[in-house]
């Protein structure tokens, strides 16, 4: 595998990285206000 292909998969990788992690930051902030889990009944 040539050393600039092993180079874009790794950066591609880790801007996946942080994209799930910043929307996954965002996404769980929201999910306390979800009324599905709450422990109200």
């Amino acid at each position: 595998m040539p050393a600039w292909l092993e180079v874009l998969l790794n950066l591609s990788g880790f801007a996946g990285f942080v994209a799930l992690a910043t929307c996954g930051a965002s996404s769980s902030d929201a999910s306390g206000t979800d009324p599905i889990h709450t422990d109200e009944r």
